[in-house]
Parts: C-alpha cells; structure tokens; sequence
C-alpha cells in the first residue's frame, strides 16, 4: 500500500525478498493507518484476505476501534 505524510500509521508489516523477488532487502509497510481529509477522517485496514483473518480477536478489535473513531464526528 501507499501512504504519505498526511497518514498516521498505526501497524506495519515487513516484506522479506525470497530468492526470485526482484528486491533483496526487507520492506516494511504500513498495513493500518488513519488520516483526516477535511472535517472526514478515514481508517484504513489492509489485513487479511480471509474471512478467518478477521476473526482474529486482535485484529477484530483493531477494525472495531477504526470504523467507531472514523464515525465520530
């Protein structure tokens, strides 16, 4: 994912190159992260891509708290 200065990053991951990878250093990053846009705020959660994955206590508290603070006004 992209992200910029204007995001507050509230995880990462860390990218570590296999053999075939056309990097070969670790990259790390962001996976969850907020930021304002105008009087809006947006939360952004790229974790998972299973249903199971969300049914991680953790990781369901983190989405949770996001969309509730991405709510109040």
């Amino acid at each position: 994912m992209l992200t910029d200065a204007h995001n507050s990053a509230l995880a990462t991951s860390v990218l570590v190159p296999e053999t075939a990878d056309a990097w070969d250093v670790p990259v790390e990053f962001p996976v969850v992260w907020t930021r304002r846009w105008g009087v809006g705020r947006v939360f952004v959660c790229t974790l998972g891509h299973r249903v199971a994955d969300l049914e991680v206590p953790q990781t369901a508290t983190m989405v949770g708290r996001g969309l509730t603070w991405a709510a109040r006004t």
